[in-house]
């Protein structure tokens, strides 16, 4: 209270008052969402994977969005988008890979659809029916890349399957193709992969891959050779015919050969270079063996021989023809036509190769064939087949004939052919020789002789028409002689032809089976048995009447 007794007035309390800002708690949740989402955002991009571009020939089956890029059915991409290059002329597509995928995508990554394909090869990609085409992926080597080129067509080997390629050097394609299969003894052991022709050469170069364990089959000294799936042969050794799988009908096929060691040589590096032969006989020639050439000159013609018939030794093949020619030598004036044969020692048994334990050289071999001729052995012709009228070269030891020098000379004594064209020459020439007799002239003169000693009886002529009498009835008893010593090979020729031609006329009938569409062969075969009837008859004739040579046949 105050002195004049009044009550002092109270002052109400202060009160103090902040004036700092405090953050509020409810502004966190975005920038906490902000980060949450870009976290999540940059996980996406990374887990996004790149982006390639693929180029392909078709966009048959290819949809942006849904087209899916797998690897042994394992998604791992996406095609987004399709479009056509400038020109029309490509499709190409964008696709977006997985985050996996990304160190997968080199040079040597390839790309190809999936689709249900039907080839002769088979059946493929069925699976898409239901679940849809899609793009399949197979990794490569080499450095990162972003744009590739698809496949027209899935390739036949992948790359993750072992073994080596190689490349076979051939003239024309022929029937293989992609897919075509491999053949070692029959068991197939690797496919075709593709081909290509080198505009440098114009030669067909051809890929070819042998899986494990089977690529230390090809050696340096391995062969190559088509096998078309059917085989048929019309030639001196006969005829023959040879099928394959049905596949290898479709697509042709190739054969692999490898000689035992140590002919093999090491064996052939990757993507080494071998020659494709046509057939087995062209690359059983080109082989690397010994060879001895030798030089024949056959009497008479060689019509039916050519180059590559063989050359037999008592039924077996040891050799082959190189050469047929025909020569005028200058010196003598005169046509001849030689005959060059080579004789493969390797073709004979293996107890004749090897000689004091060291393999037959040039010389060993003319020496062995020098010391066989001594011993009688000779080449004539010989028919390798009758239809085809071919020939070939045959060796045998011919009794009877002189000796020969056993010098290691390059030129080979033969003999004249003993086949069905030869012995009907010789016999054309002994009835040649029969018709060249005047036997006309002296059957007048003898029956002049008879008229005149009926005529001249009692006349001073007497004696001189009895000489010439004597003279003429010598002049026919030489001739029957000479005809009695000719009659015997005559007729062992005729029996002979005729056997021949009889077993020949067998052989066609069962190759013909009397079947229908041979018109032809029927017919000439009916031809051929009538001539051996005709042969047989003549021969029992002259066999039983040789007088008919000098007389004729008598009605």
């Amino acid at each position: 209270m105050t002195d004049a007794g009044q009550p002092t007035p109270q002052h109400p309390p202060e009160v103090a008052v902040s004036t700092r800002r405090r953050l509020s708690f409810l502004w966190l949740l975005p920038l906490v969402a902000a980060l949450i989402a870009g976290w999540l955002g940059w996980r996406w991009l990374e887990d996004r994977g790149p982006q390639i571009v693929i180029t392909f020939q078709s966009g048959d089956g290819l949809e942006a969005g849904r087209t899916r890029i797998k690897h042994k059915n394992v998604d791992l991409g996406v095609i987004e988008s399709v479009r056509l290059s400038d020109d029309l002329s490509q499709v190409i597509a964008t696709a977006r890979m997985d985050r996996t995928a990304g160190r997968h995508l080199k040079e040597g990554t390839r790309f190809w659809v999936v689709a249900p394909r039907l080839s002769l090869g088979g059946v493929s990609g069925l699976s898409t029916v239901v679940s849809g085409t899609y793009v399949e992926m197979e990794p490569g080597g080499g450095e990162d890349r972003r744009e590739f080129d698809a496949l027209d067509e899935p390739p036949v080997i992948r790359a993750d399957v072992p073994g080596r390629s190689f490349s076979l050097k051939a003239e024309q394609l022929g029937s293989l193709a992609q897919g075509s299969p491999v053949y070692f003894r029959g068991v197939q052991v690797g496919e075709v992969m593709g081909y290509n022709l080198s505009p440098q050469d114009r030669t067909v170069s051809v890929s070819v891959f042998v899986r494990a364990p089977y690529e230390g089959l090809v050696r340096e000294g391995s062969r190559f050779w088509r096998s078309s799936g059917i085989q048929f042969t019309a030639g001196a050794e006969g005829l023959k015919f040879q099928t394959e799988s049905l596949k290898t009908l479709a697509l042709g096929g190739v054969v692999l050969e490898t000689p035992p060691d140590p002919e093999a040589g090491e064996q052939a590096k990757d993507w080494s270079t071998f020659t494709l032969y046509e057939d087995q006989a062209t690359a059983a020639a080109a082989r690397d063996r010994l060879r001895v050439r030798y030089r024949l000159e056959f009497p008479g013609s060689v019509q039916g021989l050519q180059a590559g018939a063989p050359v037999l030794m008592r039924g077996l093949t040891v050799g082959h023809v190189a050469a047929v020619r025909l020569e005028y030598d200058e010196a003598t004036q005169e046509l001849r036509i030689p005959v060059d044969i080579d004789f493969e020692p390797d073709l004979v048994a293996r107890t004749y190769s090897v000689v004091d334990g060291k393999p037959m050289d040039e010389a060993t071999v003319r020496k062995l064939i020098a010391t066989q001729v001594d011993k009688g052995l000779r080449a004539r012709l010989a028919s390798g087949n009758l239809l085809t009228g071919q020939k070939l070269v045959s060796f045998d030891y011919a009794p009877g004939v002189p000796p020969a020098p056993g010098s290691e000379r390059s030129e080979l004594p033969t003999v004249a052919s003993s086949d069905l064209d030869s012995i009907m020459a010789s016999a054309g020439v002994v009835m040649e020789k029969v018709s060249a007799l005047p036997l006309d002239a002296l059957i007048a003169d003898l029956r002049g002789t008879l008229q005149s000693v009926g005529g001249l009886a009692g006349s001073p002529d007497l004696a001189r028409s009895l000489a010439a009498l004597a003279k003429a009835l010598g002049s026919a008893d030489a001739l029957m002689r000479d005809a009695d010593r000719q009659l015997p090979d005559l007729v062992k020729s005729l029996r002979g032809v005729a056997t021949a031609a009889q077993g020949t006329l067998n052989s066609a009938n069962g190759l013909l089976g009397g079947g229908g569409g041979q018109a032809d062969l029927a017919g000439v075969m009916r031809q051929l048995n009538d001539a051996a009837r005709s042969f047989r008859v003549l021969a029992d004739y002259l066999e039983r009447h040789p007088e008919a040579l000098l007389r004729g046949k008598r009605p």
